[in-house]
């Protein structure tokens, strides 16, 4: 489980690469989660451009002009 250090050079890392840049696709990559993933996510996010990246905690906040994505790094042991 990564901890607050680790999470925010990973924020800081994403907003040098990828901060302005739209949203081409996105995949959902683990289906069991504590709470399930809307319907349509990927769709709603494609042609977002990302106009913020902050952390919360150890959750990232990816800002979106139609609202906030919010991502846990999560325990890639968990990852199927």
């Amino acid at each position: 489980m990564p901890e607050l250090p680790e999470v925010e050079v990973v924020a800081r890392g994403l907003r040098i690469s990828v901060l302005g840049h739209t949203v081409l696709d996105a995949q959902m990559r683990v289906p069991r989660l504590r709470w399930p993933l809307p319907q349509g996510l990927a769709a709603q996010l494609a042609g977002q451009r990302l106009e913020a990246i902050t952390r919360r905690g150890k959750y990232l906040l990816l800002r979106f002009a139609s609202g906030s994505l919010i991502v846990h790094l999560g325990d890639r042991k968990s990852v199927v």
